[in-house]
Formats: structure tokens, sequence, C-alpha cells
């Protein structure tokens, strides 16, 4: 999924929102960035280099940058940024399951790569 994409996802979920599409591109970065510190990395996956908003982040981001979390997990998208403005605009609720739609993508998607990218063998001692 792209930056424009899952903007565009969540504005189609929060019409008429006063958030604007600069903010949200933020909160891709931090969302990416936060998702290849605790997720990404630690695993050791390395195909996941060149992509994510926290990387492509220039002075802003570009609708056309794929974001970190592959197909079909990248649902999460359009459910964090709705989440984001629920918390902004003070509905607690909304948020609340926002965010739990969320979390449950982002764990199924950290336990795919678990199984998927194997951490690298460590050195056993005898």
């Amino acid at each position: 999924m792209t930056a424009g994409e899952a903007v565009a996802r969540a504005r189609a979920l929060r019409p008429g929102c006063s958030v604007g599409e600069n903010e949200m591109k933020e909160w891709l970065r931090r969302q990416d960035g936060e998702i290849r510190a605790r997720v990404v990395e630690p695993g050791g996956a390395a195909d996941y280099g060149e992509v994510g908003a926290d990387k492509l982040w220039a002075e802003g981001l570009e609708d056309s940058a794929v974001l970190l979390v592959p197909f079909p997990f990248d649902g999460m998208y359009p459910h964090y940024l709705c989440a984001m403005i629920d918390a902004a605009l003070g509905e607690n609720d909304r948020y609340a399951g926002a965010m739990t739609r969320c979390n449950a993508i982002l764990g199924e998607f950290a336990a795919w790569l678990r199984r998927s990218c194997p951490p690298p063998v460590r050195r056993m001692r005898w």
C-alpha cells in the first residue's frame, strides 16, 4: 500500500475530518518507524530496507511512497490513521475500536514475519 492510498482510505472511513494530509503522513512515518524498530529489525528481516514511510521521508512523504507492511496486512494503515484521527478529536470509544483492529492486524503481521524470516543462528557454546 502507498501513503496516498492509506490516506485516501482513512478519509473515506472518516469523511469530513479536519486533520490535514501532512499530519496523517507524519503519523504513517512514526508508525513505520516503530514497526521497523520493534518487529522487523529484531526479527532480522532484510527484505524491508528500501520501503517504509520512515525511510522514504525527505521533507515530507510522496503519495507514491510504499509503506513498510505488505499485503495482506497493509489494511492496518487506514485503521491506524482512523485511530489517530479519533484520538486527535477526543473520540475515545472510536479510537479504541480502530486501534484494536490495527493492533490485531499488526500482530498477525508480526507472527507471519516470525514464521517467514527466522532469526540468524546464534553462536552456541558447549
